[in-house]
């Protein structure tokens, strides 16, 4: 006997089960966090409020062909420097740490731990 033909959503859910990332507590991606996290704090000079995975990564939405790590840096709102001026020295700082980043349109992207990581770091401002 032949098997049942697959539904357009059981295969567009098998697809899901396979491509999804873990976006648990322990997961790897959270692990790049808590990786980059010295470096970021020291950067920061004290400043540093708060980092965290945002984008697809939190939204459950992530696959793993085509993920990059969306990390969110939030800064004190008593940070001196304009927000270009922290852009400027978080890539300065990544280059100097020797993760080639690239600049983008608002976030910066390195290549690490295996992961495409886009950081993306804000003040209240």
């Amino acid at each position: 006997m032949l098997p049942m033909p697959m539904t357009g959503d059981q295969y567009l859910l098998g697809i899901l089960a396979r491509e999804t990332v873990d976006n648990g507590p322990n997961s790897p991606v959270r692990g790049v966090q808590t990786l980059l996290l010295p470096m970021i704090r020291e950067w920061a000079n004290g400043m540093l409020f708060a980092m965290h995975p945002s984008g697809s990564f939190m939204k459950g939405t992530a696959i793993t062909t085509g993920t990059d790590v969306d990390l969110f840096i939030s800064l004190s709102e008593t940070t001196p420097e304009t927000l270009k001026d922290v852009y400027d020295k978080l890539f300065n700082r990544l280059t100097e740490k020797n993760f080639s980043p690239t600049r983008q349109n608002v976030s910066i992207n390195i290549k690490a731990f295996g992961y495409s990581i886009d950081s993306l770091a804000n003040t209240p401002k």
